[in-house]
């Protein structure tokens, strides 16, 4: 049996303390718990942070949706927001062996999601950026 949360985020960073309030009620229900319910909080911070923080003008906020299913081997999540078109899937794979100082800022929160998540997938559809991520749960 999947059980299901539906979350609209407002274009406001303080609204991360709910999602995050809202994300973990929903993994313990559905009996997620350690590196996967980690991975999960941490991947979802940092996108929801990226479409808060880049996806529109301030004068200009956008809407944001996230779904997340509780299968019975996985968390699916679908994020939707109708800012600027972003396929994070894009975004150039940082030089992580680097010197600090010769990295650029940023671009490590995607690299990270990447690393953690088991499946993501980028459409833009009807004026809005969809990003599907699939999280195993049975990994652990």
């Amino acid at each position: 049996m999947s059980e299901r949360l539906r979350l609209s985020i407002g274009n406001d960073l303080h609204e991360l303390e709910r999602l995050r309030c809202e994300v973990e009620a929903f993994l313990e229900r559905g009996g997620v718990s350690g590196r996967a319910a980690y991975h999960i909080q941490l991947a979802l911070d940092e996108l929801v942070t990226n479409v808060i923080s880049y996806a529109s003008p301030p004068d200009r906020p956008c809407g944001i949706e996230l779904v997340l299913e509780r299968g019975p081997d996985a968390v699916d999540m679908t994020l939707e927001d109708d800012g600027d078109p972003f396929n994070p899937l894009q975004a150039p794979e940082p030089d992580v062996n680097a010197p600090l100082e010769a990295r650029p800022i940023g671009g490590l929160g995607i690299h990270f999601v990447r690393k953690i998540m088991d499946q993501l997938s980028y459409e833009r559809k009807n004026g809005r950026n969809i990003l599907f991520i699939r999280k195993k749960t049975n990994q652990e």
